[in-house]
């Protein structure tokens, strides 16, 4: 297929390049893809014929965000109307449940039916005992209006798993509670669409069952569209085939009753005269463990008993779990960070190969639980296809199953999580029983780079082809080996790992950050509390250097913590570099400072051959950061991944990159120098200015905008230096501009610049000391490092461009210059007290004429000096200082906070 760039299309259509990105961005446009931050369009792609038109899977989406925002809001209502009855904190959860899954199920039933036996024989099955129950009318009708709200979207079906999962993090969070995330209906439907003939299998297992959302689909499948004249026994004989399995005793009761509802569902559909009656003669088999269990669950290699939850038989789990036909899961993704000691140990003595890795754990386990033949559709990490930590399983998992389809999803891939940190695949093989099987071809779909409601429209199989490979091949980010088309296997080429040459490391875990961590302007002049890298966000260079530790005497304080544990604090003092763990935007290094230390949020590295500066620029690199996100398993960033980057001794002993480097660092000071919640101000830094208020601000932003479009110049070179080191294509660089996007200063977008939104975009972006809010202008790309960058990546338009716009006409750029008065205005008041970031403010007080006669000394009558401090100043000076703030107003003063 052949692509036409937007200024051909732009040509052809007759409409500006502006407005086919923008079709494009919403797509509108059938086909449109990004390389890079280009748009390219299919060349025979109609035309939209209105351009008004809204992409129906994206419009699908965002109903069912509301579904679940709205939920949200209605569970913390109905649990407080708990209260309002008297309901016991043990009973509350089991009532909303009952209340929505006996809603839900009355509408599917005839209005003859007694609704008090039906929610009361539901909260039996719910709370698993008999128990008075109190019929609130109340609380039913806020769930019936909730239901009719919504009553069209096919989200509804499996609302009341969603209820469990989310009333779990309201009324008692718990780190099981934070990691249980079920099944997107998107996932399970492509799983099940594609698995094969569900009809002829006698046993479908789910040995990670949760609220049954798999099951539910599977019996969908079964029965929804069967031509059977007797439907009634067909939907009673077939849930005998649905066979589940989970570690939370409780979700499995939301299991059964899910089964349930939509077996009357089904009826219902069907226009039988379906009765309540119908209830209990719905028995699937649905099992939890019959011992007391917070590890080993499904991956018991023992054959312990299990309990069926409903007929309470005890079963044998080879019996239970054995022998399925058809398996459909969604494994827990817990991997060695975090994990329990016991559980670490269990997998390590059961299954060595996983690397302590719970979801590649289930590979192997359902090897054992699958028929000959079986065939399997999960949910999974893709890490285990990848990484050189897992290529003993890998082999193994190879040469048991033939491969089918594998969907790679990557991130994103959750309505829930927005910085989900676990790329996602979709996987469908079979257990092979007859030794190898030669050129087997597995189809591919990437869909890492596509948006949420991208991946659901192509997943239904709109657009997109897939790729077939051999399953041999099976490496790479994708599910196969993604090096021979990207630089990766070109870096790989270089002998040396960055580990050879520098050694990242682990930081210290307090144990309670909440109580040893906090910002410096929290505790000037205590002597126990010492500058530390808390890592917090994405930033190249320098900063980041607002947080402090309480250290005391050699870590005494951590070191009192139960769950604490010093690290390397012996290289504390030989540490050049630190980077923040949290990588969703990418891998971002930056100087240590003098004297401060690192903790696990915000890891350091120790150089031990070439120069630290050299380091420093190879690190901030797109080409660094891609090879980390392609070979972590999730989108944390481990110090052992960075030490895994192949290096070449040309790029780490760079006379050129070190200047580059340095200069990076400097003009990241520059910048620094004006923001007051950061150890790099500098109060004489407002000596250099003079003017209005308005004209001091354009001087500051003139800097900002000056120093960065500098910055982003001297990265572009370092980028090119290290490509060129590693001898990379064309292909390879394209292929790398479409996995991380391109250098900012090679945007070449010449689109026209409306100043005044562009005003009101940067007032959105930038918070009250100038500073970017967020980093991502994309998915797909790496942070931005400052505001320039992201407008240029967001905007697609050249930053030497936006500079030149601005400077032409600067003050039309009111908000942004407003901001800037006020950073300008604020630093002047601190300047007042004497601020410095060590020792807090010097003076107690200042009047606030004294504070009025300063402002207007330098600034003149530009501004209502006396009506912005009263009205502004603690405001703004609240939000530069994250809603903690060390000065007020009280009796005419501004004033220091007592502690």
């Amino acid at each position: 297929m052949e692509y036409l760039s937007v200024q051909d299309v732009s040509n052809i259509w007759n409409i500006s390049k502006r407005r086919i990105q923008v079709l494009c961005r919403e797509g509108r446009i059938s086909g449109a893809k990004m390389i890079g931050n280009m748009w390219v369009v299919p060349e025979d792609t109609e035309r939209p014929v209105d351009g008004r038109t809204k992409n129906p899977v994206k419009e699908e989406q965002k109903v069912f965000s509301a579904v679940r925002r709205d939920l949200k809001k209605l569970l913390k209502v109905l649990y407080k109307k708990c209260d309002e009855i008297g309901l016991s904190e043990e009973s509350k959860k089991a009532y909303v449940l009952t209340i929505l899954a006996g809603t839900l199920c009355k509408q599917y039933l005839h209005d003859s039916e007694d609704r008090y036996t039906i929610y009361k024989r539901i909260y039996k099955d719910i709370k698993g005992e008999e128990e008075k129950f109190i019929l609130d009318n109340a609380i039913v009708s806020l769930v019936e209006e909730y239901l009719y709200s919504y009553a069209d979207n096919s989200e509804i079906d499996n609302i009341v798993s969603w209820a469990y999962q989310y009333l779990n993090k309201i009324i008692a969070p718990n780190d099981y509670s934070q990691t249980q995330f079920f099944t997107e209906k998107y996932m399970i439907q492509y799983l099940v669409d594609n698995i094969g003939d569900i009809a002829n299998a006698r046993k479908i297992l789910d040995p990670c069952s949760g609220g049954g959302n798999f099951l539910v689909e599977c019996y969908e499948s079964l029965c929804g569209d069967s031509a059977i004249v007797n439907i009634e026994e067909y939907v009673i004989e077939k849930a005998k085939q649905l066979y589940g399995y989970d570690i939370d005793k409780e979700i499995t009761k939301i299991a059964v009753v899910n089964i349930r509802i939509r077996a009357i569902s089904i009826l219902n559909r069907r226009k039988c005269k379906v009765s309540f009656d119908i209830w209990d003669k719905i028995t699937p088999n649905i099992f939890c463990s019959f011992e007391k269990d917070r590890v080993k669950g499904s991956l018991a290699k023992d054959n312990r008993l299990v309990k069926n939850i409903i007929t309470g038989e005890l079963v044998k789990q080879n019996i239970a779990l054995g022998n399925a036909e058809m398996i459909l899961t969604n494994p827990p993704f817990a991997t060695i960070k975090g994990m329990l000691d016991e559980q670490k140990r269990f997998l390590k003595a059961n299954y060595p190969l996983s690397n302590c890795d719970t979801c590649v754990s289930f590979f192997e386990a359902i090897y054992e639980m699958l028929a000959p033949n079986g065939k399997c559709g999960i949910v999974s990490q893709n890490a285990w296809m990848h990484l050189k930590t897992f290529s003993k399983i890998r082999a193994k998992l190879v040469s048991e199953y033939i491969f089918h389809n594998i969907a790679n999803l990557g991130s994103g891939a959750f309505y829930d999580l927005s910085g989900e940190k676990s790329n996602v695949s979709l996987l469908i093989f079979e257990k092979r029983i007859n030794g190898k099987i030669l050129n087997n071809k597995i189809r591919v779909l990437n869909l890492t780079t596509e948006s949420l409601s991208d991946k659901i429209n192509i997943l239904e199989g709109n657009h997109k082809e897939y790729i077939m490979i051999s399953q041999n091949d099976i490496d790479g980010i994708n599910g196969f080996d993604f090096a021979k088309k990207s630089a990766r296997k070109k870096i790989e080429e270089s002998k040396e790992l960055y580990k050879e040459v520098a050694v990242p490391m682990q930081g210290t875990s307090t144990g309670n950050a909440k109580e040893l961590v906090a910002y410096f302007w929290e505790h000037f002049n205590e002597k126990e509390w010492i500058l530390v890298s808390n890592g917090g966000g994405y930033c190249r260079w320098e900063g980041l250097n607002d947080s402090v530790v309480k250290w005391g005497n050699d870590g005494e304080y951590i070191k009192a913590q139960k769950g604490s544990a010093l690290r390397n604090a012996k290289y504390f003092n030989m540490t050049q570099m630190v980077f923040s763990d949290t990588g969703t935007a990418g891998l971002n290094v930056r100087v240590l400072l003098k004297n401060q230390i690192f903790i696990a949020s915000g890891p350091g590295i120790r150089v031990i051959n070439g120069s630290e500066y050299a380091h420093l620029a190879f690190l901030n690199s797109r080409l660094a950061a891609n090879y980390v996100r392609t070979i972590s398993p999730k989108l944390t960033i481990a110090a052992g991944y960075i030490g895994q980057i192949p290096i070449r001794e040309s790029i780490y002993t760079s006379v050129i990159l070190e200047r580059n480097a340095k200069l990076c660092v400097d003009l990241k000071k520059s910048f620094l120098q004006y923001r007051p919640n950061n150890v790099e101000y500098s109060a004489e830094s407002l000596e250099k200015l003079n003017g209005t208020v308005e004209k001091q601000a354009w001087e500051i932003f003139r800097s900002d905008l000056t120093n960065e479009l500098l910055k982003l110049e001297i990265e572009n070179q370092c980028d090119e230096y290290i490509l060129a080191e590693y001898d990379l294509t064309k292909e390879e660089k394209t292929q790398l501009d479409v996995q991380v996007g391109t250098c900012a200063y090679k945007i070449k977008g010449s689109q026209d610049i409306d100043l005044r939104k562009l005003d009101q975009y940067i007032d959105k972006l930038t918070d009250m000391a100038c500073m970017l809010k967020r980093t991502r202008a994309s998915k797909n790309s790496l942070g931005s490092d400052g505001i320039l960058e992201f407008i240029s990546k967001d905007l697609h338009v050249s930053p030497e461009l936006i500079v030149k716009r601005v400077t032409e006409n600067p003050f039309i750029m009111e908000k942004t210059l407003s901001k800037y008065g006020d950073l300008l205005l604020h630093n002047t008041i601190l300047r007042l007290f004497n601020y410095n970031v060590n020792t807090g403010v010097l003076r107690d007080r200042v009047k606030i004429e004294e504070a009025v006669d300063e402002l207007n000394k330098r600034f003149g009558l530009s501004i209502d000096s006396e009506n912005w401090i009263i009205e502004k100043f603690i405001k703004i000076h609240t939000g530069i200082f994250k809603g903690i703030p060390f000065l007020l107003i009280k009796d005419g003063e501004i004033q220091k906070y007592d502690k």
